[in-house]
């Protein structure tokens, strides 16, 4: 069959069989080598690789050319089809050219990921796996997510071996002994190894315990090294392959917690808590008077994280100074102490509540409204009673935070003490306001009982209502916040006792309790009119 010397590549690699394999190879080259046409030459090195497979007798030739291509041509896309067809000829020597490629495209990340890809189709073995984990170090993004792909690819065991004996390598930076954390992590947890459960992987793949075990003293040397909390993915694999190396390394993790180097000692005291360390409390405690805020600060969250009761006097006293700047200089260690506290008596709800009782009667008012907020956050109805006492407090921060926890426990008890503050004309309007605020909570929850069979307590409720309706009628000089937040209270729960009350306030001197008292008085006729209905 006659030739088209001008035939283009494709044509070519489609009647090979015309042409013949050998002939169309040839044309392949000539055009690769003569061709001015970029598009022409590029198409002519694909089809050189794909057509190379099919002529064993010419696989060096091709070979030459396409290495020659490889390293001599400018034109990067022409180089990078180069490397392409290198890598389907699945040649051992293609190797070396290849990583000549890849130590000389150091800012091509186009280049360097064309030859990476023909390296993984030629070889992937040892020194491979090693150039690999290596090139995690790439800021180029396309790059690392492909060396991630190529890498979970492998046996587990062979992938964790080979992962963690490059950890101790020197030469690598910080940025790929993050990723390989973060790739053991993933490889651990894909193997359904849970935080909570982790016979599964122990009795499937015994060796990459025995291997995460053999080498935990580099695992948690790197790991207190790199870890940040910020990085969430590198926090959870941290502490998933730690916490099979937990009764391994207690020990280890108390020497890191007694530590100068601050990062080690930050970084352990983060471990502890999130492997719940009990026998790390007492240097925990030890750590809260640090120098250095930041280390204060991560051994509250242990604590918290923990659950040790045994800590709670030692977290509250942080706070038990005279120095009233603390409040707004400290604020959110006194906000963390406050969260610690919180789950530590969630994580134990069994125990006693006397210490915070304790706390609670204390003559400094930082820990009382601290503590009031804490009480609040776990909901125990046992804590009305206590709270109830402060009420007569004089401290406006103290008082705010006994009647904000008394509405989210929401307890009936709370209620009178509750009108009460609303009806005191001396009451500051901020303690008013947040008192609408409780007395909203407690209704939304005990609304259910307004339709109870117990008369008395139907009543109660009722007259709860009636006395609020009465205030609302007559205090008009009442500070316009704590208007707002009487009708939003009655707009949902008033009845038709409640318009005559709303009607006043329509013609209130704030423009923004009108508006709201009208809308009050649309939702309640509305629900009246759905009631007559029925």
């Amino acid at each position: 069959m006659a030739i088209n010397l001008n035939a283009q590549p494709e044509e070519i690699f489609k009647k090979r069989t015309e042409f013949g394999i050998d002939q169309s190879i040839h044309l392949l080259t000539k055009i690769i080598d003569t061709s001015n046409d970029k598009n022409k030459r590029m198409d002519a090195v694909k089809y050189l690789g794909l057509a190379s497979k099919e002529a064993p007798n010419l696989k060096q030739e091709c070979f030459d050319t396409l290495e020659n291509i490889f390293i001599s041509e400018e034109n990067k896309d022409i180089k990078c089809e180069a490397a392409k067809a290198l890598g389907r000829l699945k040649l051992t020597k293609s190797l070396k050219p290849l990583l000549w490629g890849l130590e000389n495209s150091t800012d091509d990340s186009q280049l360097r990921l064309a030859v990476l890809k023909a390296i993984r189709k030629t070889k992937f073995k040892e020194e491979v796996i090693n150039l690999f984990i290596k090139e995690l170090d790439s800021s180029h993004k396309k790059i690392t997510a492909y060396v991630k792909d190529q890498l979970l690819v492998l046996n587990p065991e062979l992938l964790v071996n080979k992962l963690i004996g490059s950890l101790g390598n020197k030469n690598l930076s910080n940025k790929v002994k993050v990723e390989i954390i973060k790739l053991i992590g993933y490889e651990i947890s894909s193997l359904n190894a849970t935080f909570k459960d982790s016979s599964y992987i122990k009795i499937k793949y015994p060796e990459i315990i025995s291997n995460l075990i053999n080498q935990k003293e580099v695992l948690l040397a790197e790991i207190s090294q790199i870890l940040k909390k910020e990085d969430r993915i590198l926090l959870e694999s941290s502490i998933t392959i730690l916490n099979f190396l937990k009764e391994e390394i207690k020990e280890d993790i108390i020497k890191l917690l007694l530590t100068d180097n601050f990062i080690v000692k930050k970084n352990a005291i983060i471990i502890s808590g999130k492997l719940e360390l009990t026998e790390a409390v007492d240097v925990l405690v030890q750590n809260l008077d640090s120098l250095y805020n930041e280390v204060s600060l991560a051994s509250i969250e242990a604590l918290g994280e923990i659950g040790e009761v045994s800590s709670v006097p030692e977290l509250l006293d942080i706070l038990n100074i005279e120095d009233i700047s603390f409040e707004y200089s400290d604020i959110d260690m006194k906000f963390q102490i406050m969260d610690a506290v919180k789950k530590i008596y969630l994580k134990h709800e069994k125990n006693s509540y006397d210490t915070l009782y304790d706390y609670l009667n204390m003559q400094n008012d930082t820990i009382r409204e601290s503590v009031a907020f804490i009480l609040g956050e776990i909901g125990k109805d046992e804590f009305v009673a206590h709270l109830i006492k402060l009420l007569n407090i004089r401290n406006v921060d103290v008082k705010k935070n006994v009647i904000i926890a008394l509405g989210k426990i929401g307890h009936l008890d709370a209620l009178d003490h509750l009108v009460e503050v609303i009806q005191n004309k001396k009451a500051y309007w901020l303690i008013k306001k947040v008192t609408t605020d409780a007395l909203f909570n407690i209704f939304q929850q005990n609304w259910y009982k307004f339709d109870s069979d117990d008369k008395e307590l139907n009543r109660s409720l009722n007259k709860k209502i009636a006395t609020i309706i009465e205030y609302l009628r007559e205090e008009e000089k009442e500070n316009y916040k704590v208007k707002l937040g009487l009708i939003k209270l009655l707009e949902t729960f008033g009845d038709e006792r409640a318009l005559d009350a709303l009607l006043k306030r329509v013609n209130d001197f704030h423009r923004v309790v009108r508006i709201h008292a009208s809308n009050a008085i649309k939702k309640i006729e509305e629900r009246l009119e759905l009631l007559n209905s029925d």
